[in-house]
């Protein structure tokens, strides 16, 4: 019920921010496409974070290895993925209307692709080893080793010449910026809530199994 209600509410505020949100007075190119931030921004920042749990729970297993540790640690790759090529492709629409090119490598671009084939890498890699202990161990091993792609892409445009804009730099205003944080808000709160329900299937699953 309270996924359902987080889901609507995303929708919402998706919809709300996309067909009525603000957006700067700037005549360099059409200012709306600024309201792909209001998608792109909280895609990428579920990204980030979905990759970081990878990350955490996949060390606590090889510390402690517990179970659950390692569900937690596959149940936020499979997410991280899916926001991840989500922000990629909110991404290129918002560079085709700024850049005038869908692709242009830019580091944020590329970092950010780079993270993502690392975490696919991290699925492929735990679906081909059949014994179950060695997968979690070897895939816990990859999904700590595969986190250095995550503060590469994050600062790549800080300490890279970048095409990417920063946030220092988008004349946004204080509305924009009060509506783009109830975006993230309300959108990380989704994210936890379709972790919790894919955490507990899987742990299902694992329980039939045993």
């Amino acid at each position: 019920m309270i996924l359902v209600f987080l889901i609507a509410l995303d929708i919402a505020t998706v919809i709300y921010s996309v067909f009525f949100g603000y957006y700067p007075n700037i005549t360099l190119f059409d200012a709306t496409c600024y309201r792909i931030l209001y998608i792109h921004v909280p895609l990428a920042w579920n990204m980030y974070i979905a990759f970081t749990l990878t990350f955490a729970f996949s060390l606590a297993y090889l510390l402690k290895e517990n179970p659950k540790f390692d569900a937690v640690a596959f149940c936020s790759a499979v997410l991280g993925i899916l926001y991840g090529v989500g922000a990629i492709i909110s991404g290129m629409l918002w560079a085709k209307e700024v850049w005038g090119s869908y692709w242009s490598w830019d580091p944020r671009q590329t970092t950010t692709l780079t993270a993502l084939l690392a975490y696919i890498g991290y699925l492929a890699l735990r679906s081909s080893i059949l014994e179950i202990e060695r997968a979690r161990r070897i895939s816990s091993v990859f999904g700590v080793s595969a986190y250095i792609t995550i503060p590469l892409s994050f600062v790549s445009a800080v300490v890279v010449q970048s095409l990417h804009t920063q946030l220092p730099q988008q004349p946004l205003g204080e509305e924009a910026h009060i509506l783009l944080a109830l975006r993230v808000i309300v959108s990380f709160a989704t994210f936890l809530a379709l972790l919790r329900m894919y955490y507990t299937s899987v742990m299902r699953k694992f329980e039939e199994k045993v």
